[in-house]
């Protein structure tokens, strides 16, 4: 006598397991065991019919919040640029000089325009200087040019 594996607890066609009683209910043919296990597929998949929709939109999430950080970011720097140019204006500083102030705070960045400023005005102090710009020396009283004349002869 061969044992049958569809014996023992296996539900047949008509919902009743198989026993020793009903020995018809364990004969099951190929197309009827295909045909269990395409249902029982189908039910599994009709699990997860909503994995990739579900997975597409976690992936959306991840870009939706990098975007976020991205437009919080520019906004924050959108804000410092205004604050920065606002300063720039109102201490009388020019578009590239504003480039230059540091500070995260309207104080910060006076404080900062007012060095600047200060650095600029001792700089235009301190320029170059040409000594005797704009006079012409007179006659005779230049005693290196003289004595070059005197050297070389009057050309």
């Amino acid at each position: 006598m061969s044992e049958n594996p569809t014996t023992g607890s296996q539900p047949t066609d008509g919902g009743e397991p198989a026993t020793a009683d009903n020995p018809q209910a364990a004969t099951l043919t190929q197309a009827e065991v295909d045909k269990i296990v395409k249902e029982r597929v189908a039910r599994e998949r009709a699990k997860y019919a909503d994995y990739d929709d579900l997975k597409a939109k976690a992936g959306e999430k991840v870009t939706l919040e990098e975007r976020v950080a991205q437009i919080e970011k520019q906004a924050k720097d959108s804000e410092a640029r205004a604050l920065r140019a606002e300063v720039a204006n109102a201490k009388g500083l020019t578009p590239n000089q504003a480039k230059r102030l540091v500070g995260s705070t309207r104080e910060e960045l006076e404080a900062d325009a007012d060095d600047l400023l200060k650095d600029i005005g001792t700089q235009k102090k301190n320029n170059n200087v040409v000594p005797r710009e704009g006079n012409t020396p007179k006659a005779g009283t230049n005693s290196v040019r003289d004595f070059a004349r005197g050297l070389f002869g009057d050309a």
